[in-house]
């Protein structure tokens, strides 16, 4: 099997994993709105899990774009650098991949936002009953992606 064919099932992979990841949001977000602890902390270490995988995924891609002779080239970029024979699977490849990341990260503001909104109500729930304390509002919404500076580029 050549390193081009291998590139293109390294691609099907990725898009599963992300695929993954994006159903766990949708599973997260009706945990929270059942109050469901235990469901919702089972989604949060299948993200960890999936978080290892895309991490073992982002190596294997180094490799097989270094042994093309592309190494630090854009997800955008693969399809123009690539043998003439392979640009349209590599561009299709490329351009679902980029999909289903816009669709996690779609369901990861929508995910936050949800958590964010039980948070506030049970804190003001804690506040009502006079158990909250000043040191509990400590937390704040993260400012980026739990996926940035893994390496993956999937800038449009």
């Amino acid at each position: 099997m050549d390193d081009m064919e291998n590139l293109l099932r390294f691609f099907t992979e990725l898009r599963q994993e992300l695929d993954h990841l994006t159903q766990l949001q949708q599973q997260k977000i009706e945990a929270v709105r059942a109050h469901d602890l235990e469901v919702l902390n089972g989604c949060m270490k299948q993200e960890q899990a999936v978080s290892l995988a895309l991490r073992g995924l982002e190596q294997k891609r180094e490799k097989l774009l270094e042994a093309l002779g592309l190494s630090g080239t854009p997800l955008l970029e693969l399809d123009r650098r690539c043998p003439p024979k392979y640009r349209g699977e590599v561009a299709q490849a490329t351009d679902k991949v980029r999909k289903q990341y816009a669709l996690l990260r779609s369901a990861q503001e929508a995910a936050r936002t949800v958590v964010e909104k039980d948070l506030r109500a049970v804190n003001q729930e804690l506040e009502r009953r006079g158990l909250r304390s000043e040191s509990d509002d400590s937390y704040q919404t993260p400012s980026s992606s739990p996926l940035r500076g893994m390496g993956a580029d999937f800038r449009a």
